[in-house]
């Protein structure tokens, strides 16, 4: 078998072509993944410690939490009751003080503790 003779010029200037394009290729996908996103969410304030503490409720009250999650479920966001107790406190603090009022008269009350 006879040996292939290469012309160095030409095989430096494939090598160089071909260094030129890989560069290109990897510069291309840096400036896709590597730039920042026009979406880029705004930073999250730093999370306040949870507090647990537990409470007390009529039934009906407690029956009502599950209404509203599989009613949140219904249009596609699965919720906790934790979540759920939450939204409404939130609700709550954007009433004016004589709509809060009237809302916290209208529930039943409750004794606290655990029953005898």
């Amino acid at each position: 078998m006879t040996k292939k003779m290469f012309d160095n010029n030409k095989l430096r200037t494939t090598v160089a072509n071909q260094d030129k394009a890989l560069q290109d290729r990897f510069d291309k996908a840096d400036s896709i993944l590597l730039k920042p996103s026009a979406a880029t969410p705004e930073p999250v304030a730093k999370k306040s410690p949870v507090v647990r503490d537990t409470f007390s409720m009529p039934h009906d009250d407690y029956a009502r939490i599950g209404k509203i999650r599989t009613k949140a479920a219904k249009e596609g966001h699965i919720s906790t009751k934790s979540e759920v107790i939450r939204a409404g406190l939130q609700a709550l603090d954007m009433l004016k003080g004589e709509e809060l009022v009237v809302a916290l008269n209208r529930l039943e009350k409750v004794t606290p503790g655990r029953k005898s």
